[in-house]
């Protein structure tokens, strides 16, 4: 959970874009609303790889 954290604590501003704008398209044209489940599945993907366990960003130079 804590990896999920720390991406809301880095990106919650385009999250908050990406949900609030196909919201927003959804109303003018109702496929818009499939982009809520897409950022629901990106959310998840991007956490659990570019966090570690304990929500720190994962660097490419570390090893």
């Amino acid at each position: 959970m804590k990896r999920y954290k720390g991406l809301l604590r880095d990106t919650w501003w385009i999250w908050l874009v990406f949900v609030g704008g196909g919201s927003i398209a959804g109303i003018f044209m109702p496929i818009a609303f499939s982009a809520i489940p897409i950022c629901a599945f990106a959310f998840i993907y991007f956490g659990l790889m570019r966090y570690d366990k304990d929500g720190q960003l994962i660097s490419e130079d570390r090893n």
